[in-house]
């Protein structure tokens, strides 16, 4: 069998060499473990949010970094943005993007 054959794969239907190379690559499929395919670091745009009170919020961001650490339980959480927002009755509440 040469390679050149193989890798055009020009192989007759119903002959030994296209079941063997049907077969292998069914066998590939089904029997490669999964972490070979999972991705090692997570993706940097994978963001979580805290919504936060207004009066639990601080504009000092080493203060909030270790409130937002609490409030997620998360130690390696960083924050990325926040937001103020409004609710229908007037009151403020503040929307955090975090880093996981």
């Amino acid at each position: 069998m040469s390679l050149k054959r193989l890798i055009l794969w020009d192989h007759l239907r119903g002959t030994w060499q296209y079941d063997l190379f049907c077969l292998l690559i069914v066998a590939f499929i089904f029997l490669t473990p999964k972490t070979w395919f999972e991705k090692r670091e997570k993706l940097a745009t994978q963001t979580a949010r805290i919504i936060v009170k207004a009066e639990d919020f601080s504009t000092d961001k080493r203060i909030m970094t270790e409130r937002v650490k609490e409030f997620s339980g998360n130690p390696n959480a960083e924050i990325l943005e926040w937001h103020e927002k409004r609710k229908e009755n007037g009151e403020i509440f503040y929307e955090i993007e975090i880093k996981p």
